[in-house]
């Protein structure tokens, strides 16, 4: 389970974990965001450079001092009460500098789990560092509209999954749908692939998955 574990209460993560599930905290690397009542004003950060209207969130230049600062301090207090991160926005910084910072975490925490989201052209540079990848929008689309992915896309998913089980990486699937049906041919894409994928809506609004 991927929360972002700060809108959470530390009593009700530890029971998750005690019943034996894995809790992963939500941990933006290439962007900063605002969060509870953590603002994100653009601009108002050394490390702040070009801002995504579509989550209101700033890329940040991920080489600064200072956000490798606060990305540790985030990291912390999401492994406070977790048993790793998920590390999203990898694709919005530049790719050393991200690699540097997901190395920063590994050397800091050598025995948590890390999934990364996605990543893809990180993925010589990520791999030894991370223990998984988190495939979103496997066998679906998010944006512009629901529905299966068109054969360039399904082919682009294919290739990128044989290179991360070719690195030796657990591979999940994240998924979209906006009907049942549609749920239930992500699940058999997926399946057919023998990937566990969660189907759900775009705004994630769905902890049970899409019916």
């Amino acid at each position: 389970m991927v929360v972002q574990p700060g809108l959470y209460r530390p009593a009700d993560l530890r029971a998750l974990r005690e019943g034996g599930t894995r809790v992963l905290g939500y941990l933006s690397v290439g962007e900063d965001h605002p969060l509870g009542d953590r603002a994100c004003v653009p601009g108002s950060r050394p490390y702040h450079r070009a801002v995504n209207p579509h989550w209101g969130s700033v890329a940040v230049d991920a080489a600064h001092p200072g956000w490798r600062e606060v990305l540790l301090e985030r990291a912390a207090e999401a492994l406070a009460h977790t048993d790793g991160l998920l590390l999203d926005t990898l694709c919005s910084a530049e790719e050393g500098a991200t690699v540097d910072r997901v190395r920063d975490m590994r050397e800091a925490w050598p025995g948590v789990y890390l999934l990364a989201n996605r990543g893809f052209s990180l993925l010589p540079g990520l791999a030894p560092l991370v223990d998984g990848v988190l495939m979103e929008a496997f066998g679906t689309t998010h944006t512009p509209r629901y529905g299966l992915h068109d054969r360039m896309g399904l082919d682009y998913t294919a290739h990128w999954l044989a290179a991360c089980r070719a690195a030796g990486l657990e591979v999940l699937a994240l998924d979209y749908a906006d009907t049942p049906a549609l749920a239930r041919l992500a699940h058999v894409h997926a399946a057919r692939w023998d990937v566990p994928t969660f189907v759900t809506d775009r705004a994630l609004s769905l902890p049970g998955g899409c019916p």
